[in-house]
C-alpha cells in the first residue's frame, strides 16, 4: 500500500481505480474504503483520500484522470494552470482532446481540435494542458481584444511566449469554432516586433497607445545616475528629457513612499527631466495627446 500512498501523494491525493489495483486492491476494497469514509469518489474511476483538502487543481486531474490521457486542461482551465488570471474565470473545467474526443462530465466543458501541433501541450504540476501559445489561440473566441492582449501580455511578462512565436502560430492556423482570428490579428496589430509589455498591465497599455497612435518610442526602465542614486524610468526620451511614469494606484501606502518619489522626482526636474505622469483611468487618446504636447515643447 505504500505504493499507492506515494502515488497519490504526486496526484493531489487522488488515487485511479487502475493504480489501486495494480497496488493489490479489489473493487471491492475500494469500495468499502469508500463507504467507510476512507475515500470519496470524485469521478468514474478516481477517488480522493479523506483529510486532504479538495482544491481546484485537485479537480482538474480528477477529471483528466476519469478520462483518460487522450485529454488535457485547456482554455480558462489552462490559463489558470499556466499562472494566469482572467477578468471573469469560467466555473467549469474545460478540457481539450483531438477531433474524436468526446467529453461528457458533469461541470467540463470539453473541446475537440483537429490542429494540434508537436508543442501545443504542456505539463504544469503534473497535469497535461495546452501550451502558452495555444492556450492564447484557445482563448480568442471568449475574450475581448483589450483582455486577450492583457492575456498575450502577462505570458510575454513571464517569458512563457514570445510575440514571434505567435504570430508565426497565427499565420498557420485556419478559423475554428470558437477562435476569432480577427481578434488575434488585432492583439498583435500593437504589438509590432520589438514590443515589450513592461512589468504591469499598466506599461503595457502605455506602450500601445504609443505604438498606435504614431509616438516616437521610448526607451523602457531607462537608467539614470544622479547625485549617487541610479533611478530606473519607465520609459524616457533620453534625447529630448522627457520621462514617462505610469501610477497604477494613485495613492502611496506609506509616507516615506511619498517622500522618496517627490525627492527622486525634484532630482531629475533640477536635472533639466520633464516628467509626465499616466494613470490607469487614462484613455489612450489622453496618454498619447499629453505624450505628444510635451515631446512637441521639449
Amino acid at each position: 500500500m505504500g505504493d499507492l500512498n506515494e502515488w497519490a501523494e504526486r496526484r493531489d491525493a487522488l488515487i485511479q481505480l487502475a493504480a489501486a489495483r495494480d497496488a493489490g486492491l479489489t473493487d471491492a476494497q475500494v469500495w468499502r474504503r469508500s463507504n467507510n469514509d476512507l475515500y470519496r469518489r470524485m469521478r468514474r474511476g478516481v477517488y480522493a483520500i479523506n483529510g486532504a483538502a479538495p482544491t481546484w487543481r485537485q479537480a482538474v486531474r480528477a477529471v483528466l484522470l476519469a478520462h483518460g490521457s487522450d485529454v488535457f486542461a485547456s482554455n480558462d482551465s489552462a490559463v489558470r494552470l499556466l499562472g494566469g488570471s482572467l477578468r471573469q474565470p469560467s466555473e467549469r473545467i474545460h478540457v481539450c482532446g483531438d477531433i474524436d474526443s468526446r467529453v461528457r462530465l458533469d461541470g467540463v466543458v470539453g473541446h475537440r481540435s483537429r490542429t494540434l501541433e508537436p508543442h501545443d501541450v504542456t505539463e504544469r504540476f503534473g497535469i497535461a494542458c495546452t501550451s502558452p501559445v495555444r492556450t492564447v489561440l484557445d482563448m480568442s473566441g471568449s475574450l475581448s481584444v483589450e483582455e486577450h492582449g492583457e492575456l498575450v501580455d502577462d505570458f510575454q511578462r513571464r517569458r512563457l511566449l514570445r510575440l514571434e512565436e505567435l504570430r508565426a502560430r497565427i499565420d498557420r492556423t485556419l478559423p475554428a469554432p470558437g477562435r476569432s482570428m480577427k481578434k488575434l490579428r488585432a492583439v498583435l496589430a500593437v504589438r509590432i516586433p520589438g514590443y515589450d509589455p513592461g512589468e504591469s498591465a499598466l506599461e503595457g497599455k502605455i506602450m500601445r497607445a504609443l505604438t498606435q497612435h504614431g509616438l516616437p518610442l521610448p526607451a523602457q526602465q531607462h537608467r539614470v545616475n544622479l547625485c549617487g542614486s541610479r533611478y530606473r524610468l519607465d520609459f524616457a526620451w533620453p534625447t529630448q528629457r522627457v520621462y514617462l511614469e505610469g501610477n497604477g494606484f494613485g495613492w502611496h501606502q506609506l509616507s516615506t513612499d511619498l517622500d522618496s518619489d517627490a525627492r527622486r522626482q525634484n532630482r531629475l526636474v533640477i536635472d533639466g527631466w520633464r516628467p509626465i505622469e499616466i494613470t490607469w483611468h487614462m484613455s489612450g487618446e489622453e496618454i498619447a495627446a499629453t505624450v505628444r504636447a510635451v515631446l512637441g515643447d521639449a
